[in-house]
């Protein structure tokens, strides 16, 4: 069993109490894995307590998936739509 197998019940632990609209508590968890997968590969020291580790790492993760995503909705809420447009006297018929 690899370290993180043995990690995994507390990736879905974390997937499922930090709740990240629109993505499922299954996306953040996968998210994760990966997040840990690549983040392994490419640490150059090694790691002495991998729990502590995974788990300062995806709390970062988290952090970072929440802030993109909460960004990604304000950004949606300030487009206009079409119907907007036309509304507000821009016709692009014209």
């Amino acid at each position: 069993m690899t370290n993180l197998e043995k990690f995994d019940p507390t990736i879905i632990k974390l997937a499922k109490t930090w709740k990240i609209s629109p993505l499922k508590w299954e996306d953040v968890a996968q998210e994760l894995r990966l997040h840990l997968l690549k983040k392994e590969r490419t640490t150059k020291t090694p790691i002495n307590d991998y729990k502590n580790w995974a788990y300062i790492s995806c709390r970062n993760k988290i952090r970072d998936l929440a802030k993109y995503y909460h960004r990604a909705k304000r950004d949606v809420r300030n487009e206009t739509s079409l119907d907007e447009l036309k509304e507000k006297g821009f016709d692009k018929s014209v």
